[in-house]
């Protein structure tokens, strides 16, 4: 059983204190000893009601519940096949967690087959069971985010230092936003040593200092028509102006953040810390996409291994990806092969970006998109791959304005 990621006390209060209007959750009385789910699960998720059966689960309905959380038996072939049976029946076995009692691995592959978010051993943990809910409180919660607004958030994961992650979001940013035919903002939660501003050239307005302290609703906020815009027409949400403790942002904070800049902004471009807390946690699990940046070396061919294994562990595989290899030379003195690392990490990189180190060195001095100082690139072309990847809708949007 893949282990969740582990918060302090005081983070894992505040992880899940952000969903509009509650969600309900059915249990069948039997697949706990007590009756019910621990009490630290139920305090986990203030705003999901847990709410028993009746009785067994005999129906394909879901008792007008968001969420259930069913038993069956392996060793009991009738309570297996009512189990599948009521899957079929519901067409909402994505929301289903299934408490398995003698398990087996031919069970559980069956049920896995039919849908299931997740099946559990019995007994279950209070972290198994709060790993498996987190998983489906964060896809109503981005659904709900949706509901508020269509924004699409590509999330921008390190691994490790030094591989261009920001110089590449924010020519990311520029690209997608096409002159401003497209509305996107570049959000810099680097809140230690985020640069995008400085990358862009804009003069901050408004950086994460006064979202942090702001004692308003984040999520009714209005950041568009505040936010410095550069010449592509992508607008920028600063870091702090100083140096900031990484705990200093709240899992809420960034629920709310996203919810707004969801309603504003068709794409929103996430640079985020190389550390991982829980709301770095937080606002992955909210991403529609998530590109996982690194160069050529040893040391970072394992940090991207240990990147998508915590990625697995935090049950954050569901959420699409690109691997982008950055900063690829003809020169590679190291003489690591592309081809030697993907081996290595069992599967290929979706983009590679050549190294042109003096190109974007005068794009960020000067502030500017690629396209401005030269068109055509192999640089600017492999970032115009990664937007079709990481936004494939909005890069192709329509000359007639349709929004998607």
């Amino acid at each position: 059983m893949r282990r969740a990621f582990g918060f302090s006390r005081s983070e894992t209060e505040h992880r899940f204190q952000a969903i509009a209007g509650g969600l309900r959750a059915a249990f069948d009385r039997a697949a706990f000893p007590g009756g019910g789910p621990p009490p630290a699960v139920c305090e986990q998720f203030p705003h999901v009601e847990f709410t028993p059966l009746a009785g067994l689960w005999s129906s394909g309905s879901l008792s007008g519940a968001d969420v259930l959380i069913a038993r069956a038996d392996a060793a009991s072939g009738a309570s297996v096949d009512q189990v599948v049976k009521n899957l079929r029946d519901s067409g909402a076995a994505a929301r289903v967690v299934v408490v398995l009692a003698n398990p087996d691995l031919e069970t559980t592959r069956r049920l896995m087959r039919e849908g299931v978010s997740d099946v559990l051993t019995e007994p279950v943990s209070e972290v198994a069971l709060g790993a498996a809910l987190d998983r489906l409180v964060g896809r109503f919660e981005r659904e709900g985010a949706s509901s508020g607004g269509s924004g699409h958030v590509v999330a921008f994961l390190k691994a490790g230092g030094g591989c261009g992650a920001t110089a590449s979001a924010t020519q990311l940013a520029a690209i997608l936003s096409d002159g401003g035919q497209r509305s996107v903002c570049v959000a810099d939660l680097d809140v230690q040593f985020g640069q995008a501003a400085l990358y862009l050239d804009v003069r901050p307005t408004i950086s994460m200092a006064q979202v942090m302290s702001a004692s308003a609703d984040l999520s009714e906020m209005h950041f568009s028509a505040s936010l410095p815009a550069h010449p592509s027409g992508a607008r920028v949400l600063s870091a702090p102006p100083e140096f900031m403790p990484l705990e200093s942002l709240r899992p809420e904070a960034v629920d709310g953040l996203l919810a707004a800049l969801r309603r504003e902004f068709e794409i929103i471009v996430l640079d985020l810390p190389t550390a991982w807390t829980a709301w770095t946690y937080r606002a992955l699990r909210q991403s529609d996409h998530i590109v996982l940046i690194t160069q050529l070396s040893v040391p970072h061919a394992h940090l991207v291994r240990r990147q998508l294994q915590l990625l697995e562990t935090q049950r954050l595989d569901d959420v699409p990806l690109t691997l982008f290899c950055n900063r690829l030379s003809s020169e590679n003195a190291a003489g690591v092969s592309v081809r030697s690392v993907e081996g290595a990490l069992g599967r290929k990189f979706d983009v590679v970006a050549p190294e042109e180190r003096k190109l974007m060195g005068e794009a960020i001095n000067q502030g500017v998109a690629l396209s401005m100082l030269r068109r055509g690139t192999k640089l600017e072309k492999a970032l115009s791959q990664l937007a079709e990847r990481a936004a494939p809708a909005r890069a192709a949007k329509t000359k007639t304005g349709r929004n998607f």
